[in-house]
């Protein structure tokens, strides 16, 4: 039976008009476009998450900026390993590492500076894992009015049939009828699992940034404990 329904709803597709297979062909693309985002980003996400907690563990047995400076010479990647590197090879030329005093003289940055640079870095990071995920809704608020171009055509094109045949029996509605539920279905069939991802990945993405704003105020707080070692603030 049901590969019955499934030969019959091919045959329906393939007897259908241009419109109507130009509707679900848009559909169909936006459904594989979605799933592929998805996938990629299930994908990306997993691995910063990896990358995340194998850098904090180093960070959370350091007890100074010099042991950041130790812990990013690592190979490693991931948003919280760029923000410290970022922030290191900012401060590097400016602190004898050995003492962890500001070298005399060197214009070491000041604190308001090196707050927007990780700010900057932050944006940096969250701009580049926010790629792709706004498409995601928008196929979930386009899909379904796609979809319901596609109802639409089939049932003019059910009642020109009634026009037509000057019968209004199922045997003359049914194509046109037909038309108009499988363009519904598939238009919920790209929508759906687009919005369900978008508020996932909304969900991770905010998780992300929050974790990224507390591990650079711990950064600020490391290089403030240099600045009162040196007598600079």
């Amino acid at each position: 039976m049901g590969a019955s329904l499934n030969t019959s709803i091919v045959s329906l597709v393939l007897s259908s008009g241009i419109i109507a297979k130009l509707v679900l062909g848009i559909l169909v693309v936006c459904s594989i476009l979605s799933w592929a985002i998805i996938f990629s980003k299930i994908v990306s996400f997993r691995r910063v998450e990896k990358e995340n907690r194998r850098f904090l563990s180093i960070f959370l047995k350091s007890d100074s900026l010099r042991d950041v400076k130790s812990a990013v010479i690592n190979p490693n990647e991931g948003p919280v390993f760029s923000i410290s590197k970022g922030l290191i090879e900012k401060v590097d030329p400016y602190i004898d590492w050995d003492k962890e005093i500001v070298l005399a003289n060197s214009g070491f940055p000041p604190l308001s500076g090196l707050e927007r640079s990780l700010r900057s870095g932050i944006q940096d990071e969250m701009n580049h894992y926010e790629k792709s995920v706004h498409f995601l809704a928008t196929i979930g608020n386009t899909a379904p009015f796609i979809g319901l171009f596609g109802t639409v055509w089939g049932i003019m094109n059910s009642f020109r049939a009634i026009g037509l045949q000057e019968s209004a029996n199922i045997a003359v509605v049914a194509p046109g009828i037909a038309e108009a539920l499988v363009a519904t279905a598939a238009g919920l069939a790209a929508a759906i699992p687009a919005v369900v991802a978008y508020n996932f990945f909304v969900n991770t993405l905010r998780r992300l940034e929050i974790q990224l704003e507390i591990f650079s105020s711990e950064l600020v707080t490391l290089v403030e404990e240099i600045y009162h070692r040196s007598s600079v603030i």
